[in-house]
């Protein structure tokens, strides 16, 4: 065979292949699966990111960069995008952050993120602080606490980086009672978890109602 003739069927192979694969519709998006949220609310706003993609064309569609459009969605961790060409379909697999913590109206999780609750409803605790930078260092501060301590708190507050409290539902000589615990600053956490759980734990400390650990080696009860 000529070679002339092979570098004509070469192109023309080429160019089908590009029609077919950028303009035909026969490689069109017909189907759009989701993995990982199920939420309406969810699946509502990771659509408004990457468009209505029913009818796209497969080879038009860059997985990384609609993957990076989701991971632009505050609530978002991961996100990952995929085509399937047998089935002319697009797959979106999405990781939501899980709270920890609730901050004036938002979420935080354990990386000390800051998101918007979308289509999320979870108990956690509270966290107040008079500024957004502090309240950031209280997620942190609650993020490093082992999660056998963090379970049984219900709010935690912070007048500023050195002044953090936590409201406690402890048990107390078997029983369950609230009470707050002044944490201090962020260092020492092992040591004052340590000495906070070994003061409840004493008989004469049955009734109390305050503990104060913000200097661990010279605690306070009250």
């Amino acid at each position: 065979m000529p070679r002339i003739v092979k570098v004509l069927i070469s192109v023309l192979i080429i160019s089908s292949l590009t029609y077919l694969l950028g303009w035909s519709s026969v490689f069109t998006v017909k189907r759009v699966e989701y993995g990982g949220i199920t939420n309406p609310l969810q699946i509502s706003a990771v659509e408004k990111k990457v468009g209505n993609l029913i009818g796209t064309k497969l080879a038009r569609i860059e997985p990384r960069q609609s993957a990076r459009s989701i991971t632009s969605l505050s609530w978002v961790e991961q996100a990952e995008v995929s085509r399937n060409w047998f089935s002319s379909s697009v797959t979106i697999s999405v990781k939501a952050r899980e709270a920890i913590g609730a901050l004036n109206g938002r979420y935080i999780d354990s990386s000390g993120t800051i998101f918007d609750p979308v289509g999320m409803s979870v108990e956690v605790p509270l966290l107040r602080a008079p500024t957004p930078a502090i309240g950031l260092e209280a997620a942190q501060l609650f993020a490093s606490l082992p999660e056998d301590f963090r379970q049984s708190i219900t709010s935690m507050g912070a007048r500023s980086a050195n002044d953090f409290s936590m409201e406690i539902d402890a048990i107390i000589q078997g029983q369950s009672r609230g009470l707050t615990l002044r944490f201090g600053d962020a260092d020492e956490i092992d040591l004052k978890i340590k000495v906070f759980k070994a003061l409840i734990e004493r008989k004469e400390n049955k009734n109390i109602s305050t503990v104060d650990v913000s200097a661990p080696h010279a605690p306070i009860v009250k």
